[in-house]
């Protein structure tokens, strides 16, 4: 049993380990070009984490459309709605493999 449960964290250590995050902010000041350009540096990641400012009117439908756009649907997909003192909508999720990651 004790072996058992060190060959579990082990094995959980090394899936932990495997994954590769990408950040992608869509904030107040972000030029023209700039979340295309986070998103190509996301081609070999694994989870995604986005973030649209609650300034922009339609935030909620943007981060709709990018989980559409980016995530794998199949998978768990974790949405918030600004808080007071977080004026972010985010989505956290598993990337899709898409053309990004064919270079």
């Amino acid at each position: 049993m004790k072996y058992g449960i060190i060959i579990f964290f082990l094995l959980f250590m090394i899936e932990v380990e495997g994954a590769h995050w990408c950040k992608v902010i869509y904030n107040k000041g972000t030029q023209q070009g700039e979340l295309k350009q986070q998103l190509n540096r996301c081609k070999n990641s694994d989870n995604i984490f986005i973030a649209i400012h609650s300034e922009f009117l339609n935030a909620g439908h943007l981060l709709n459309s990018m989980i559409a756009e980016h995530c794998d649907i199949r998978k768990e997909i974790v949405s918030t709605s600004p808080r007071k003192g977080d004026p972010y909508f985010t989505a956290v999720c598993e990337f899709r493999q898409h053309f990004l990651r064919k270079d």
